[in-house]
């Protein structure tokens, strides 16, 4: 349970993240403060749908785009946080691409250190709880 409140709260501050560095650099991106809060849970809640589903559909149909199926889940995240007042807002092919590609590296590099806590907070867990290690 531990692993997954580490993970989630990564995620959120990842979101945040990448959010705000496309507000700083994209010209064409912007989002309001009201709907900041109702856009980073669209965009953690919607890759966590879409990851999977994008990740499967990859693998078969076209696995040659694996590696691409975190940059699909953000732009579909940045789509459906759009939809919704006051959250995010999105000029030009290139503003949407660029957002996308923002937020997905945010978000890997989100899971990146949310998989490091998660190992490391199993290290102290490797035995049954009352157990000893046995070396055979």
């Amino acid at each position: 349970m531990k692993n997954i409140l580490i993970t989630v709260g990564v995620q959120v501050l990842a979101a945040c993240t990448g959010l705000l560095l496309s507000l700083w650099w994209v010209p064409g991106f912007d989002i309001q403060t009201p709907g900041f809060i109702v856009a980073v849970l669209v965009v953690v809640l919607a890759q966590a749908a879409f990851t999977p589903l994008a990740a499967r559909a990859a693998r078969r149909y076209a696995p040659a785009f694996m590696g691409g199926t975190g940059l699909i889940a953000a732009l579909l995240a940045l789509v459906i946080a759009g939809l919704f007042p006051g959250g995010v807002s999105v000029s030009g092919l290139a503003d949407w691409v660029l957002s996308a590609l923002i937020l997905w590296v945010t978000s890997a590099a989100g899971s990146v250190v949310a998989h490091q806590l998660a190992a490391r907070n199993d290290t102290g867990r490797a035995t049954p709880r009352g157990g000893t290690a046995s070396v055979s």
